[in-house]
C-alpha cells in the first residue's frame, strides 16, 4: 500500500513587514479555497493552505514539500527588496516541474528581484482596482492554481489557456440575457480576457455536436430566471454538463416565480443576483467569476484527491468517485444493460468531505448504492466510548512557525468533532465555554445529532475546575440552560488538600499570588485526572507552553496523565503548541527549549514563585521536567498504530491524514465495531 500523497498544496510568502498588507488577502483566500470556519457544515475542498513569514527580523522555516505539486506565491515588495536575507531565502526554495513559484508584485520595486523567478510574469497587485483588490487579486491566484494544477489543457498559451465558461440561459429571458452579455462583454474587455473565455450560444443555434463540443470543456453557469427551467434547451444544456461531469454553478436571477427547479441541477454551488431594472455592477460580475474559478478548482480538486485516497488503500479500487454530493439523478451512471435488465456496474460511491446526513442518502441507501466520505467509510459505531479532546491555540509565534494560523485548528477541531459524534461518541471536553469557532461548533453539532436521532442522550461531558465555574455571569448561565440537553457540565470541586487554603467555597478565587495559584494549579490537575480516568482514548493538538494556571502547560499535564494511567493517546504534531513539542522529545530530537524549566520560568512571570512554594507546601507535586523528557522517550501509545503511523500522525498537517490515521488506530482497537 503506498503513502498517502495530498495532490495539492499552497503557500503564501510574505514579509513580516508586509504583514498589514498581505495577511489580509492570505485570510481571505483561505476562506475561499479552504474552508471557512464559520460555515463548517458547507461543502468544501479544504485545499491545505500555508504561509511562511517570521514574527521577528529573521527568515522563515522551510517549505518541506509533501505534495505531488505545491504552488508557491511569492508576495514581493520594497521591505523584501531591501532584505538581503530574504533573497537568499527565496533561492533555497526548490524548483522542479511539480512546484511553482509565482511572484506577487506589491509595487514597481518588485521587479529588480526579476531574476529569482526565472523569468515568470508577475501578478501585479498593485494595478488592481482598489475597490475591487481582493477579488481581482483571488481570480489571479486561483486562475494559476487552476491553470498549473487542473487544466488537462496547462500547456497551451494565451486565451486556450483560460478557464471556458459556457454560458446557459433561456434566450427570452431579459434578465438572463443581460447577464450572459454583460458578463462576456466584461471578460472580453478587461484584464478577465486573460483568465476566462466564454460562449454565449446564440438564439437559432441547435443543441448539435458544436454546443456539446463547448459544454465537454467549460464549466457551465447556469443563470437561472423565472423561464429558465422550463425551456427545453436549458434543461439539455444541464443534462450535458452533468453527463460529462463538467463543473456548474446557478446564478439566480429570478424576478417573481419558477413553477419548479430543475432537479438534474441540484447539488450545485448557486449565488443570487439582484437585477431589477439595471445592467449587473462590477461587483456583480466578479463575485459570479469568483464563484466560477473556485467551483471548477473544488470539483477537480476533489477528483483528484479522491484518487490519490484510492491509490494510498483508503478507497476501494472498486469504488466509483464523485466530485459533487451524490443526489438520486446520478444513478444512471451506476448502471449497465444485462439483456431486458439495468443492473449496477457498480453500488459503492466515494464523495468529497463533509459527509452528507443519512437523512438526505436514505433514498440511495436502501437500493444498495453504498454511499461514504473517505473518512467514514468501513467505520462503525462507537457508541459508549468516551473520547477526550486535548485541543486549544498556542502561540502567534507558534502559528507563525509553522504556517497556520487559530483557523487550521478550528477545522482540525470541528472535523474530528463531527466524526466522532456522528457515531455515538460521548465527547469529554475541559476548559472554560468561550463561544469560540469549537465550542459553538462542537454544541451546535451535538444539538443537531440529538435532533436527528430524536434521543435525549448526552453528547458532551464539559469539565470546569473550581474555581472557574464560581465566576459565571448572566450570559454564560443562559449559555450553559440552552444546551443543557446535549451536555453534561461537569463541575469539579478542589481537591480536599487545598481546603486550608480557600475562604469561600462559592467565592471566585482569583489568581494573584503564589498560594492562590497553587490552590488553582491543584484544582486544575484534580480536574484533569477525573477527566481522564473517563476516557477510553485521548486526543491531542496545539497547546500553549506559557500563559497557563497550572503546574505546567495544561495539554502537556494531560499528556503526562494520559500515559500515567495507560490511556491510548493520539498526538497530532503538526499544528504547533506543546503537542509539537512532546512530539519532538517521542522522536529523539533535540528537546525544545519550551519543554526546560530554565524557559518556563523565563516566559511565565510568577513561574519560579509557584514552583517554590509547591515544593514547600507538598514536594509530591514537583515539576521535574527531565522526568517527563525520560517519560516521554520510552512511551508506548497502544494506540492501534503502529511506530510509522504514530510518526505520521506526529507530523502531518494534512487534516484528512490526520483523521484517517485515528479512525484506523480505533478500527485496530476497537476490532468488534459492527459495520
Amino acid at each position: 500500500m503506498k503513502s498517502f500523497i495530498p495532490p495539492l498544496s499552497i503557500y503564501f510568502i510574505w514579509h513580516p513587514a508586509d504583514d498589514p498588507v498581505v495577511k489580509p488577502y492570505y485570510e481571505y483566500c483561505f476562506s475561499l479555497l479552504s474552508r471557512d470556519v464559520n460555515k463548517p457544515f458547507s461543502r468544501s475542498m479544504n485545499l491545505p493552505f500555508f504561509y511562511r513569514t517570521s514574527t521577528k527580523q529573521t527568515i522563515p522555516s522551510t517549505i518541506n514539500l509533501k505534495s505531488k505539486k505545491t504552488m508557491i506565491f511569492v508576495f514581493v515588495g520594497t521591505e523584501m527588496v531591501a532584505d538581503y536575507s530574504w533573497s537568499k531565502y527565496l533561492q533555497t526554495i526548490d524548483r522542479n516541474e511539480n512546484n511553482v513559484i509565482i511572484p506577487v508584485a506589491l509595487d514597481k520595486t518588485a521587479f529588480s528581484l526579476n531574476e529569482l523567478f526565472g523569468g515568470i510574469n508577475f501578478i501585479r497587485s498593485y494595478e488592481f482596482d482598489p475597490r475591487h483588490i481582493k477579488e481581482q487579486l483571488f481570480i489571479s491566484i486561483s486562475h494559476e492554481i487552476y491553470r498549473f494544477t487542473l487544466n488537462e489543457s496547462s500547456r497551451k498559451l494565451g486565451k486556450e489557456n483560460a478557464l471556458k465558461l459556457f454560458l446557459s440561459h433561456a434566450k427570452d429571458g431579459n434578465n438572463g440575457v443581460t447577464l450572459a452579455k454583460s458578463l462576456k462583454s466584461f471578460i472580453d474587455n478587461s484584464s478577465m480576457r486573460n483568465f476566462f473565455d466564454a460562449t454565449d450560444i446564440s438564439p437559432g443555434y441547435k443543441f448539435d455536436e458544436e454546443i456539446i463540443g463547448h459544454i465537454q470543456e467549460s464549466t457551465l453557469i447556469a443563470i437561472h430566471t423565472d423561464s429558465y427551467s422550463s425551456r427545453y434547451w436549458c434543461q439539455r444544456e444541464i443534462l450535458c454538463a452533468k453527463e460529462n461531469n463538467r463543473p456548474m454553478l446557478a446564478v439566480d436571477l429570478l424576478e417573481q416565480f419558477e413553477d419548479r427547479r430543475f432537479p438534474f441541477a441540484s447539488n450545485i454551488p448557486g449565488i443570487h443576483i439582484n437585477l431589477g431594472n439595471e445592467s449587473p455592477s462590477d461587483t456583480d460580475l466578479l463575485r459570479i467569476l469568483s464563484a466560477t474559478l473556485l467551483e471548477t478548482i473544488r470539483f477537480f480538486y476533489s477528483y483528484k484527491l479522491l484518487e490519490e485516497y484510492k491509490n494510498a488503500g483508503w478507497i476501494e479500487s472498486d469504488a466509483v468517485i464523485f466530485s459533487r454530493p451524490p443526489e438520486v439523478s446520478d444513478i444512471e451512471k451506476l448502471l449497465i444493460k444485462s439483456g431486458d435488465y439495468l443492473e449496477y456496474a457498480k453500488t459503492k460511491l466515494i464523495y468529497p468531505e463533509p459527509p452528507l446526513y443519512i437523512e438526505e442518502l436514505s433514498f440511495l441507501n436502501k437500493i444498495g448504492i453504498q454511499l461514504s466520505t473517505p473518512i467514514t467509510i468501513e467505520l462503525g459505531s462507537l457508541a459508549n466510548k468516551q473520547i477526550g479532546i486535548s485541543i486549544s491555540d498556542p502561540s502567534h509565534e507558534d502559528f507563525v512557525d509553522h504556517g497556520i494560523t487559530n483557523k487550521h485548528l478550528v477545522q482540525l477541531s470541528q472535523d474530528i468533532a463531527r466524526h466522532l459524534l456522528s457515531r455515538g461518541v460521548v465527547l469529554n471536553y475541559g476548559g472554560d465555554l468561550r463561544e469560540d469557532g469549537f465550542t459553538d461548533f462542537l454544541f451546535n453539532e451535538a444539538l443537531a445529532l440529538q435532533a436527528r436521532t430524536q434521543q435525549k442522550d448526552i453528547h458532551i461531558n464539559n469539565f470546569i475546575a473550581w474555581p472557574i465555574y464560581t465566576n459565571d455571569g448572566s450570559e454564560m448561565k443562559i449559555w450553559k440552560a440552552k444546551y443543557r440537553t446535549i451536555a453534561k457540565m461537569a463541575e469539579v470541586p478542589p481537591p480536599t488538600d487545598v481546603k486550608d487554603l480557600i475562604p469561600k467555597d462559592d467565592v471566585f478565587l482569583p489568581p494573584t499570588n503564589s498560594q492562590n495559584l497553587y490552590v488553582w494549579s491543584r484544582s486544575l490537575s484534580e480536574m484533569r485526572k477525573i477527566m481522564i480516568n473517563q476516557c477510553n482514548v485521548r486526543i491531542c493538538a496545539g497547546g500553549r507552553h506559557s500563559g497557563y494556571k497550572g503546574r505546567m502547560p495544561g495539554v502537556l499535564e494531560e499528556i503526562m496523565i494520559a500515559i500515567e494511567h495507560n490511556i491510548p493517546l493520539y498526538l497530532i504534531g503538526g499544528f504547533g503548541g506543546v503537542t509539537a513539542s512532546v512530539c519532538e522529545v517521542i522522536l529523539g530530537k533535540d528537546v525544545p527549549k519550551e519543554l526546560t524549566e530554565t524557559w518556563q520560568i523565563e516566559n511565565n512571570p510568577g513561574y519560579k514563585d509557584l514552583l517554590n512554594f509547591i515544593s514547600q507546601r507538598d514536594r509530591t507535586q514537583t515539576v521535574n521536567y527531565d522526568n517527563i523528557i525520560n517519560i516521554l522517550r520510552r512511551v508506548k501509545f497502544n494506540n492501534g498504530l503502529n511506530d510509522q503511523e504514530n510518526e505520521k500522525l506526529f507530523t502531518t498537517q494534512f487534516i484528512d491524514e490526520a483523521i484517517y490515521l485515528v479512525f484506523k488506530g480505533f478500527k485496530k482497537m476497537y476490532s468488534g465495531l459492527t459495520q
